[in-house]
């Protein structure tokens, strides 16, 4: 027996997506492929992205675990030959909670590494900062892919 979640508690990233599984899956497919200012493409030069967060959100790490969410996926689809990594750190203290940086480090063909802070900043913040650190460009809107849900609406019909 399957129990239905209500809509009021179902997690942030589900609501206002539709009902049907399989629309469910276009509307997060599209979601990917164009979340809101995050559809960038990166300068050549750069060779690898580095995030370092705590598992936890407390002092500050809200924001990061937001980006790294939602707006990296979508950075990581339009760049796909650039490695990413995040290290999430595990901190069984409360000093080592207050020391634990946030930090996205951004390493360049040439071996310079530019450091982004990120500690108690938003996500969108983030993003601003990290689109003028890397020089990147909005990807045109006739290069994102969106699957258009028309068609399936009336198969299922």
């Amino acid at each position: 027996m399957s129990r239905r979640v209500p809509l009021s508690s179902r997690p942030l990233f589900l609501k206002g997506l539709p009902n049907s599984r399989v629309l469910k899956q276009y509307a997060n497919l599209n979601n990917i492929a164009n979340y809101p200012n995050s559809a960038i493409k990166l300068s050549n030069d750069i060779s690898k992205i580095e995030l370092i967060f705590k598992k936890l959100n407390s002092n500050g790490h809200m924001g990061i675990k937001q980006f790294w969410k939602y707006n990296l996926r979508t950075i990581n689809f339009h760049n796909p030959s650039v490695p990413i990594n995040v290290m999430r750190v595990d901190c069984k203290t409360k000093e080592e909670q207050v020391k634990c940086p946030s930090i996205i480090n951004i390493v360049y063909a040439n071996g310079e590494k530019k450091t982004l802070d990120c500690k108690n900043k938003l996500s969108d913040d983030i993003m601003k900062e990290f689109t003028e650190l890397t020089n990147s460009e909005k990807v045109p809107e006739n290069e994102i892919p969106i699957l258009k849900t028309d068609s399936l609406i009336d198969n299922i019909a």
